[in-house]
Formats: C-alpha cells, structure tokens, sequence
C-alpha cells in the first residue's frame, strides 16, 4: 500500500503543472464535535489519524491525507479524526451549498523527493506563484504533521501569522488579496533518519473565522461592585468572599471550578449592566480564585482610608477603585507623537477583536496604516530606526486602531481630545473628523515635507543654516532632565542648537549634534540622544508652515461642525487662548490645518497644553497609542496640581496587551465613564461554551459553536 501511493502521488506531482486545483473546504470541529446542523443527515466517511512511530514508517498520515482527497474529489464529506482536533473536509461547492464558512482551503497536495520539488508541485497544482505565498510552514516530524496542519488552519481562519511560538502578530495582507500558505511535511524513518518522502499542500483564507478570544477566562477574572456609600462596598465585597467560599467547598473538580467562576462573572456583569447608577464602583481583577480572595482582602482593609481621604486604589493585578469618580464629562483622549510605537506593537489584539480588525482591514490599507512590514519584522528591528514618515504613519495608526477599539467596541466617548506634537493629527484622523484620513498614508511617505525638507537630507535646516548641499550636517536630539528655563539663557551662545519641546522636568533640545553636545557640557546635564532626525518643533521649520498647512488640509465629515468633542491644541496657546479649537472658531479643514501647522512649526510647551486641559475641565487622560509616554509625563506635570487628576494607558511596551486594556477599562468604570460591557459578556458565553463541550465529552456532544455567525 506504501508503494502504490508513493507512485500515485509521484506521477501527480509529476504532471502537477496540468493537475486540476483542488478545491477543498476544511473546517475545524473540536474534538467528538458534533457536525453542523446542515449536514446532520449527511453520509460521513471518517478516517483516523494515527501519528505513532510504526504509522509514521507506513507513510499513514501522507496515505490518509490522499483517501480523504480522493473521497473529497468524488463528493464525498470526510472527518480525519486526530487526538485532540477533528478536520471536516468537503467539496467546496457542497460547503457553499449548506451556508457553511470554511475555515480554510486545500488547494493542492503534492508529493516529491525533497522539499523543493514537493513544494513546486503544489504550487503548479494549485495556480500559484511563489511570490503569492505570505507563510511558509516546514515540519520535519511527520509525528506532529496533523497538528501542524490543523494549527495552519486555525492561524488561517483567526488572521494569524507566526514568527515562532513566542510571536506571532495578525495576518496582514495587500488590499482585496486572501492569505496563502504552504505547508510541507517530512516524513523520516526512525531506523535511518534519512529523509524518504515530502508532502507539499497549499492552503488559501476561507470565508470562515474562528470565535473571538474572551478577555476573561478562568484565569483572567473581572468583577465589579456597585454602591452608593462605604458600607454598602463593604457588603458587596463581603458578599463575593461568601460566593467564592461557597464556590471552593461545593466544587472540587477543577473544570467544574473553572464553570463555576465563569457563571460567577456571567451573573455579576449581568447584574451590573441592569442595575441602576450607582456613586462608586469597585472593580476587580485577579488571575485565580484564590489570587481574587486576597484581591477582596485587600480593597477592604485600604477602603475606609481612601473613602475617608477621597484618593484611589490600585493593586498590580489591575483592581482599582476611586472615591471620587471624575466621570465622562472630564475623560480626555491623549494622542502621542512620534517616537513611541515599538516592534510588535499590538500584536495580540487581533485575536480578541477579529471583527474590527476586518472592518479596518476593509475601510482602507491596515498593512500600511501600522507600517506592517517595518513593525512586525522577522527579527526585531530598532523601530526608532525607522524613516520619520513611516514613523509618523506607524504612530497615528496605532491611535486610530485604539480608539476605534475604544469607540466602537467599548463604546467609550471622550468629552475632550489633545495630542502630543505629532499625535494632534492622529487625533483629527482618529475621531472621525477628516473625510479620508488613509489619503494621507501615501502622501506622507511621498511628499518632500517629510521626507527631505524636516527629515532626510533636511533641506529647510541647509537653508536656514546657508549651507549648501555638500557642507556636513550632524543633526540630533536629546532629551534632557531640566527646566526649559534652564536652557532659555545658553540659546544665544550656541545659535544651531535649539529648545525644541519643554515637557515638565524634562525638555528636549535638537540641531547641530556638537553645539548640543557643547550645551549639555556648560549645563552640566547629561541628554539622552534620540538619535532621530527631525527639525519638526524647531526655527527652520517656521519656513514650512504654509507647506504643513496645506499638507494637511483635508476635507471633513458633514457632521464635524458639530462633534461634541472638544478638540484642545497647543497652536491656540501660540495665539494666547486657552480654549478649543471648536469652542474658539467654527470647525472648519482651513482651522484644522492651521492648527496642525502652527504646533508642528513652533516650540511644543506640553506643560502648558496639560495645565490649559485641565483648566478646560479635563483630568481623566485616556493615552490612546502605542505605550504610556504620556501618561508618564502627565502625571509628572500635575503632581504638585491640587486639581485631581488620573491617566490611564490603553497599551504598555512590555505588558500584557489584554491585561493592559482591562486595567484601563476597570479604571474608567470606577470613575463612572459609561463602558459598554457587551464584548466581555459575549466572550465570557463563548468560554462557558467552550469548557461545556469539554465536560460533555462522555455525553451526547454539544452543537459545534464554530459554525453560529462567523462572517
């Protein structure tokens, strides 16, 4: 039997440049799964899939694979039943005749004497150019072949591409392209380790996702406790210790502990989302049943001191309560300049939030929208490193993802909106101001502004300084642990050195890299080189305002006149306001883009723009990009502040991106800023579900979740 499928594969591979494309649908089912509801009364062929040591010398997972091919190709429905996942495999068309959303597509299955002729065969068969594959998967352990194969799929129907098991970031293609992938196995035999038999497959994107990743899981636990006073806090949390007492002596089974934690969050964010306004909410968080115990320990023994005290309380775990809730009417969105997005950025976000990344991926070029290529790197690269245009799209992207996250999944709505430097056009493109902000993408990595005359080759600084195109021209930036007041005095004395941002306790100089350097010296301070060539914030770009200000004259939503966002900048305290762009003017593309032009241009006072925000009304700053840059600086300005004042990162470089997101969100509802809690409750659903089909093994199996509302 060895033998006569190794010639019938060989002769296909042989011919494989005239071979028909398969077309076979594949759907994963979790293990004993029942099939669809469409396909209840259809014939079912079912193959086991062996992958032991003597199997593997029998070529069984190769001959397997090719029956249930040959079954597929007459019409057939066929189950390959693996020790942990099962693999529904059917005609295309018979796949789109029961409304079904395949995961994914086998396109081709060769066999060859090595890899590459292997691979160049499935190719052939499947109509494709080499080029056209975005993932390329080679096993060398036909042992563990289905698994891969099946773990191939799901990365396929969940947008996921791996870079090795510890990274993995989504699955970006060219706009209006699926995703393609090859998959070869290799089969060695134990006695010779010598390498027998290849087998080649090429799979392409099916209409099918796989469900959302729930935020909250056994292991990620979510809890929120409304009350209007101190005692009734206390009694909620005495109450959550009496349910978690109950919990541990009545459920011992690990699993029915994990159902029963779960039905737990269910009814208390249920309960929550039903129940009237409260004054305070607590809210809390921990890993474990045992780990929320002391999470409740805690928040009671610190709670009369921060009720009597008016303060907050926070824990590393992420709960946190507030006994002065500063509401929605004082939540601002803060948006970070350039420089703070890092390699692998959001790079697991796209497994809880599939939809959004595919209504993003359809709105415009997601890919060139975060600087794919640049960001998610087969080795990591110094993101710093990047071209300031790819920086600066790579930045307001991020910020724009985050604050659809927020907006759209969460329902959170900022009352106010500021950016630092280059973060104020991300705040104007992320809000739903400009018509077309994906226009801009390509015009910034084109348009001499960004990529000659404010960074590059820096022309506008050759012109101000009169030097001419061959003098040398060491540019950089440092960031510096004093007062601008500090600098102000030595300007005069080194005249290519500049006070380009001031920022709290810290200030940033840029120009001529020895005059800086020289500067530091008298100062006395040591600077930190940023190492980024930009003159943005500096005199040589004041000849460039009118280039800016066109640059970014966009047209603007209908509606914008009207956004109930107030839009702070740091051009209105250049012209001595300290207002909104939008209370000051009627919103308007011409107001939008002299704005942008005049922060860009002139020296960024960050301070100023913190302390005029918080004389508007703002003190709950949201950072909505990539880090907590902002955060840091912010709470370093108004640390002396008797205004109280939170800020709350939406991402941290280091930090779990999930976690991060729930601290953030559990922050927000403490100080009552309305959050819509539907994606945490649908989540938790979808892992009761998930932990019912596992209890259920020995019983009748449970309908297959996968298939319920996937596109």
């Amino acid at each position: 039997m060895t033998q006569e499928f190794g010639q019938k594969v060989s002769n296909a591979n042989a011919n494989s440049e005239g071979a028909t494309s398969l077309r076979v649908a594949l759907l994963l089912l979790p293990k004993d799964a029942a099939l669809p509801d469409t396909l209840a009364n259809q014939p079912v062929r079912e193959l086991q899939v062996d992958q032991t040591e003597t199997d593997l010398t029998e070529n069984k997972l190769t001959q397997t694979l090719e029956q249930a091919v040959s079954w597929v190709t007459t019409g057939d429905l066929v189950c390959l039943q693996g020790a942990q996942q099962t693999l529904l495999m059917m005609p295309a068309l018979k796949a789109a005749q029961h409304k079904l959303h395949p995961h994914a597509h086998l396109a081709a299955l060769q066999y060859g004497q090595n890899q590459s002729s292997a691979l160049q065969g499935a190719l052939a068969q499947a109509k494709r150019q080499p080029d056209s594959v975005q993932c390329r998967v080679h096993i060398n352990d036909m042992n563990k072949g289905f698994d891969a194969l099946c773990r191939l799929i799901a990365d396929i129907a969940q947008r996921t591409i791996r870079r090795s098991e510890s990274r993995r970031h989504y699955w970006f293609t060219e706009p209006y392209q699926g995703r393609v992938a090859t998959l070869t196995l290799e089969n060695t035999q134990p006695q010779q380790r010598i390498a027998q038999t290849h087998l080649a497959m090429v799979l392409t994107q099916g209409t099918g996702r796989l469900k959302a990743r729930s935020l909250l899981s056994a292991s990620q636990l979510f809890f929120l406790l409304p009350g209007s006073s101190e005692a009734a806090l206390n009694q909620g949390l005495w109450a959550l210790a009496a349910a978690l007492d109950k919990l541990a002596l009545s459920q011992t089974e690990p699993l029915a502990r994990e159902m029963a934690i779960i039905e737990l969050m269910q009814q208390n964010l249920d309960a929550f989302v039903t129940s009237g306004p409260t004054r305070f909410v607590i809210c809390l968080q921990a890993i474990s049943i045992e780990a929320l115990g002391q999470e409740i320990t805690a928040m009671s023994q610190a709670l009369a001191k921060v009720c009597k005290e008016k303060g907050e309380y926070r824990t590393p775990s992420g709960s946190y309560f507030s006994a002065a809730p500063l509401g929605q009417a004082k939540l601002a969105f803060v948006y970070p300049g350039v420089g703070t997005i890092y390699p692998d950025m959001l790079h697991e976000l796209h497994s809880y939030f599939p939809a959004l990344f595919s209504r993003l991926q359809q709105q415009g070029d997601l890919k060139a929208m975060l600087q794919a290529d640049m960001i998610y790197q087969e080795e990591k690269a110094d993101s710093q490193q990047m071209p300031l245009s790819k920086m600066a799209i790579a930045g307001v992207g991020a910020s724009y993802l985050l604050t659809k996250l927020l907006v759209d999944e969460f329902a959170v709505q900022p009352h106010f909106a500021l950016g630092y430097s280059m973060g104020e056009a991300a705040m104007w493109a992320s809000l739903d101001v400009w018509q077309d902000p994906h226009s801009l993408i390509d015009k910034t990595l084109s348009d001499p502004l960004f990529t000659e005359e404010i960074s590059g080759p820096l022309k506008a600084v050759r012109r101000h300084w009169q030097l001419s195109e061959n003098d040398p021209l060491e540019w950089n930036s440092f960031l510096v642990r004093c007062q601008g007041d500090d600098i102000q005095p030595l300007l005069e004395r080194y005249p290519r050195a500049y006070l380009a941002i001031t920022q709290g306790d810290t200030c940033v100089i840029a120009g001529c890299q020895a005059s800086c350097q020289a500067l530091l010296q008298e100062l006395g301070k040591r600077g930190i080189a940023a190492n980024r060539v930009t003159a943005m914030h500096t005199p040589p770009a004041l000849s460039l305002q009118s280039q800016v200000q066109a640059f970014y004259h966009q047209a603007i939503m209908a509606e914008a006149a009207e956004h109930p966002v107030k839009f702070i900048s740091a051009a209105s305290l250049i012209d001595g306001q300290d207002g909104a762009v939008n209370e000051t003017q009627v919103l308007s593309a011409e107001a939008i883009a002299t704005s942008i032009a005049k922060t860009f241009c002139h020296r960024l006072d960050f301070e100023s723009l913190i302390q005029s925000a918080t004389h508007q009304g703002a003190a709950l700053f949201v950072e909505v990009g990539a880090d907590r840059q902002n955060c840091t600086l912010i709470d370093k300005i108004l640390k002396a502040s008797e205004t109280p004042h939170v800020s709350v990162p939406v991402n941290a470089r280091g930090a779990n991106e999930a976690i991060t997101l729930l601290k953030a969100l559990g922050t927000l509802i403490s100080h009552r800023v309305p959050v819509s809690l539907t994606v945490l409750q649908l989540g938790l659903k979808r892992e009761l579900a998930k932990l019912q089909q596992c209890s259920a093994q020995d019983e009748p199996p449970l309908a297959n979740p996968l298939f319920q509302e996937e596109v």
